[in-house]
């Protein structure tokens, strides 16, 4: 048997590289802390895990040495350190296309009133990295990285619906296409249906799909290699923007189509008509 070596408590492999089960566990580590699960304890993260609480415990250690996680005082309790925070802006901000997007999202925030979202396909889930609230008191609040999964969302429609068809046919495959409303979309040939239309007409629409009373309008941003790499979205009240979904729908996709061409994407002669 293959004994694991654990890199962060110092140990390395004769290669000097860490070994690569360490990483991916460290991974898992991380990923339990959810915005709905920020605060956790070593039995908590093995339990979600399945693993040893002697494994986890020799890894919170180090990663709360380096950054990752921080102690609540007083408590055997971890959340995520301000490193992960650090790194994660140098991430954000390294990625110039997603400033040009943001610039466009503030933009419409303050036009229209939405809240403006800018967001990425990122494990299987959408993220917003950007957002931007309106001026008005009463609003719909999104915060930077908040995901949902990909199917029940207008932003991540969007992304699977450009994703290459063997892409698409795994992620059908291996993803638990799960309801977050009774509204949910979870059939996956209604799924493929709906991915079918937003090619067609370059934005998506999805109503009471991951909150009830809660609607997002979403279209992509191209990058130069013919992929989506962002999204730019409207998130409002359900009762105020589902009238508006084929206006701001095109709004969103001339906007991104726009952004998708000052980054180099070559528009297809079949999307000239939306230019028009």
């Amino acid at each position: 048997m293959t004994t694991v070596r654990e890199p962060l408590s110092g140990q390395r492999s004769s290669g000097k590289t860490p070994t690569v089960e360490s990483v991916m566990f460290v991974d898992q580590i991380l990923k339990c802390f959810t915005v709905d699960t920020p605060v956790l304890s070593g039995t908590q993260i093995a339990r979600l895990l399945g693993v040893p609480k002697a494994r986890v415990h020799r890894f919170l250690i180090s990663l709360e040495q380096v950054g990752y996680l921080q102690r609540v005082p007083g408590s055997e309790r971890y959340s995520l350190g301000m490193h992960l925070y650090e790194l994660g802006m140098l991430a954000v901000n390294g990625a110039s296309y997603l400033e040009r997007i943001s610039v466009r999202a503030q933009e419409l925030a303050k036009l229209y009133g939405y809240t403006t979202v800018v967001g990425v396909l990122m494990d299987n889930e959408y993220v917003a990295v950007r957002t931007f609230m309106p001026a008005r008191s009463l609003g719909l609040a999104i915060h930077a990285g908040f995901r949902n999964p990909a199917h029940a969302t207008a932003q991540g429609r969007v992304s699977l619906a450009f994703l290459p068809e063997d892409k698409l046919n795994v992620y059908l495959h291996t993803t638990e296409l799960r309801a977050l409303t009774p509204k949910t979309l979870t059939d996956p040939d209604k799924l493929r249906a709906e991915l079918n239309i937003i090619r067609q007409q370059l934005f998506a629409v999805a109503c009471d799909q991951t909150a009830l009373g809660a609607t997002a309008i979403a279209a992509p941003v191209f990058g130069v290699q013919d992929q989506v790499i962002a999204t730019i979205s409207f998130v409002w009240f359900t009762a105020e923007l589902v009238s508006r979904g084929e206006e701001l729908g095109a709004v969103l996709r001339d906007i991104g189509l726009q952004v998708s061409a000052e980054l180099g994407f070559r528009l297809p002669s079949e999307w000239q008509a939306f230019r028009s």
